[in-house]
């Protein structure tokens, strides 16, 4: 049941964060197109196209969070005299916690949208919508972090992509 929820959601993230890029393409294309072309600019295009991009660059934090591949100091946990399995355990403890702030500072701040509606300027769409992303991103991040922390436990996985070829190297 949990492998289905987890691959529905990863699915879910990868549908929204190719949407997003595509559309911001588009919009982009569009942009150009009428403006260099047509000579008539888009008033709405320049509103799409940062909506899509906040979208796409959220969404696909969690995506990098799930594989390994978010950005991560790795230099100082191999320079402390902790294991290295437990410094990136509470590394990850620390990045949850603060994924939870983020998880409810984003909900505060749309159900303050919500009671007080502020629109965007051209599309006049209620900002809180595109606020969602920011709690859904930080929460889908946190269940990220705790499936690639057991993945890493239960199988081995190293919680790094590409962590295989750096021991491979350092070995050789």
């Amino acid at each position: 049941m949990m492998k289905r929820i987890l691959f529905a959601a990863g699915r879910f993230e990868l549908v929204v964060a190719n949407l997003s890029l595509a559309l911001l393409v588009v919009v982009l294309a569009a942009q150009i197109f009428f403006r260099y072309v047509l000579h008539v600019g888009l008033s709405w295009s320049e509103e799409i196209s940062r909506f899509a991009f906040v979208w796409f660059v959220y969404i696909s934090a969690s995506v990098a969070a799930q594989r390994g591949t978010h950005i991560r100091v790795t230099l100082f946990a191999r320079l402390l005299p902790l294991n290295e399995r437990l410094t990136f355990i509470l590394a990850d403890i620390i990045w949850i916690i603060f994924n939870a702030f983020v998880v409810l500072a984003g909900l505060l701040l749309i159900q303050r949208t919500l009671a007080y509606p502020v629109y965007s300027t051209s599309l006049f769409l209620p900002l809180a919508y595109v606020y969602t992303v920011i709690p859904l991103a930080h929460a889908l991040m946190i269940v990220r972090i705790i499936e690639r922390q057991w993945r890493s436990w239960k199988y081995g996985i190293p919680l790094i992509a590409g962590e295989e070829a750096v021991e491979v190297e350092t070995k050789a």
